[in-house]
């Protein structure tokens, strides 16, 4: 009896099995991996329970949204494990010690690893600072405005307190007008050039910020916006310029005591000029001429503190 096609149907059974246990292991591979990858790479996972969370939603339209959940937001294996339990179960992870959080590694995959998608952090000097220096983590400062739901100005707060700035025009600039984070500058106070780069653009006295100006160090040894009181803002001129409020015609009455150096000096350039004494001595050119002030009225130490006597009016010529 010829048993071939018992053979052959025997053979192509196990043919079938084969591919079917193949093809089951495969589909259960790929389930696993999808299962794995969903839990450890897919936002949607986190959406189940935080879809509804004002985080997520403002993570949806912020600049990091591109970005996965899980990239930042690292679990360990008992957490991932747990999540899973729990989305096939269709019930949230729980647990008091809460899940995912965010470790700095996270933010230095990105920021401290010279890819140009991402803005690179580590030479800038606030970073540098409140990083390296303070070892303070990203999230203290970062945590909120990731997501966008805080104004970043709060996480200066947190630390540095209310430092209300006073001085005209600047009331409503954030910290970081000023206090320049992401340049690679010495310190976070602003410079002279950070000064008087955003005094130009926004136009405000160019003309008083010449290069040239005398005062050529930094503005804030003058200027203190974050002074107490509106009075406390600018330095008084004395603090520096001691002996010249008792030298020369300065220490006469309606000078120097009593009146502000800006009277006669004008602010930044402090050149005083003909048209600064006519405001006070509106009668000078009449026995002046075209003789400068500081010709006869010297403030310069080692002068006179008395005018000097008027001038002999000179007899007329003999005929």
């Amino acid at each position: 009896m010829d048993r071939r096609p018992t053979t052959l149907i025997v053979l192509a059974g196990l043919v079938v099995l084969a591919g079917a246990l193949a093809l089951g292991f495969s589909g259960a591979f790929y389930g696993v991996y999808w299962l794995k990858r969903y839990v450890d790479s897919d936002p949607r996972l986190c959406a189940h329970c935080h879809k509804a969370s004002p985080d997520f939603a403002v993570w949806t339209t912020g600049s990091h949204k591109s970005v996965a959940c899980q990239r930042c937001h690292h679990s360990t294996p008992e957490q991932g494990l747990a999540m899973l339990k729990a989305f096939i179960a269709g019930k949230p992870p729980g647990g008091q010690d809460g899940h995912a959080p965010v470790e700095v590694g996270s933010c230095a995959s990105c920021h401290l690893s010279h890819d140009a998608n991402w803005p690179q952090v580590g030479a800038s000097r606030g970073h540098r600072i409140h990083f390296e220096q303070r070892k303070i983590a990203c999230v203290t400062c970062h945590a909120a405005g990731v997501h966008g739901f805080r104004p970043v100005s709060d996480s200066c707060r947190t630390c540095h307190g209310q430092h209300a700035v006073r001085a005209q025009g600047m009331a409503k600039l954030h910290c970081f007008t000023c206090h320049d984070f992401l340049s690679a500058d010495p310190g976070l106070r602003p410079t002279r050039r950070d000064c008087l780069g955003c005094h130009r653009r926004e136009g405000v006295h160019p003309a008083r910020f010449a290069n040239g100006a005398p005062m050529q160090f930094e503005c804030g040894s003058c200027h203190k916006p974050h002074a107490a009181t509106k009075a406390e803002a600018l330095v008084a001129c004395a603090s520096c310029h001691a002996a010249s409020v008792r030298t020369g015609l300065h220490a006469l009455r309606g000078h120097g005591a009593g009146r502000s150096c800006g009277a006669c000096h004008g602010a930044h350039l402090w050149r005083s000029a003909e048209a600064d004494c006519l405001r006070c001595h509106g009668g000078a050119p009449r026995h002046a001429g075209s003789t400068a002030c500081a010709a006869c009225h010297s403030f310069r130490a080692g002068a006179t503190k008395t005018a000097p006597p008027p001038r002999k009016a000179r007899a007329p010529p003999e005929r």
